[in-house]
């Protein structure tokens, strides 16, 4: 089912500003043709903690900017694969005041997140499992973790990374935002942490224009964050119609030339270049 404070929120074209998204790696051992990344199968996941402290304390300028805790989203990759770290996230985010909760997206194969569950307690964690990797096992640790981890039955099956060329256009799937039709949902996703690149971007997908590296303060990004939401969904939403693309987000997938394994200088959309871009 959707989330009805989403979908309320991109009706009426508000920002919602509740949420950041945290990648400390790419690497996962499945080769799920929906990925929005490339991600790295049979790679060893890299060191993970290299944004750990430019996401806290973005999340503490979020907070008091805003009002109110933020949503920490934890995905990949394939967090699990580095159960330790994620254990490491959770216990930060019991002891901080400026996160309301952690949200994990995994596939549940690679390990059980009880000791997660065990540090944050069922009000201040929520486990996300994409119901196309769901196998016996998966099954069985969704019935252990019952009322906690549940199918994330929200269509984002989005035109980037491995799902702009594996995905057949009968596959597509979107979070329907904007009225009418689709567009952009920047303003309902939150700013995205990525760790390997040593970047923020302005939604979730590492697709997204950049507000700026690890060395920027987070205030400077906050306020790079509120002035693209004016402004680029826009302009990725004309753009796409433009060019008649499936979804924005084949803009940013296709200006960006995003690779996992890249370094920030493949990653170069700006906020400043989705302005410059023309009906």
């Amino acid at each position: 089912m959707l989330d009805p404070k989403i979908t309320l929120y991109a009706m009426l074209n508000k920002a919602l500003l509740d949420r950041l998204f945290y990648v400390p790696f790419w690497d996962c051992p499945y080769e799920c043709s929906f990925c929005c990344v490339d991600s790295r199968p049979g790679a060893a996941p890299g060191w993970p903690d290299a944004g750990e402290e430019a996401l806290f304390a973005l999340a503490q300028e979020m907070s008091c900017r805003y009002g109110r805790p933020v949503q920490l989203h934890f995905y990949g990759g394939e967090p699990m694969l580095r159960a330790g770290y994620v254990e490491h996230v959770a216990r930060r985010v019991r002891e901080s005041p400026f996160i309301s909760k952690l949200v994990l997206y995994t596939t549940l194969r690679s390990g059980s997140p009880r000791q997660v569950l065990n540090i944050l307690g069922p009000k201040r964690l929520e486990i996300l499992v994409n119901p196309d990797t769901v196998n016996e096992r998966v099954t069985a640790a969704l019935r252990e973790l019952r009322g906690v981890a549940r199918l994330n039955l929200l269509p984002v099956h989005f035109v980037t990374g491995r799902g702009a060329v594996e995905l057949r256009p009968d596959q597509y799937r979107w979070l329907p935002v904007g009225w009418p039709g689709h567009s952009c949902f920047a303003r309902t996703s939150g700013p995205l942490v990525n760790g390997p690149q040593g970047t923020v971007h302005v939604c979730c997908l590492p697709q997204s224009p950049l507000l700026g590296s690890f060395d920027d303060a987070p205030a400077l990004l906050l306020d790079r964050y509120d002035a693209a939401l004016r402004t680029v969904p826009r302009a990725l939403n004309r753009a796409c119609r433009a060019e008649g693309l499936v979804h924005p987000c084949a803009v940013c997938n296709r200006y960006t030339g995003y690779q996992s394994q890249a370094g920030p200088s493949h990653n170069a959309f700006s906020v400043e270049k989705a302005l410059s871009l023309k009906n």
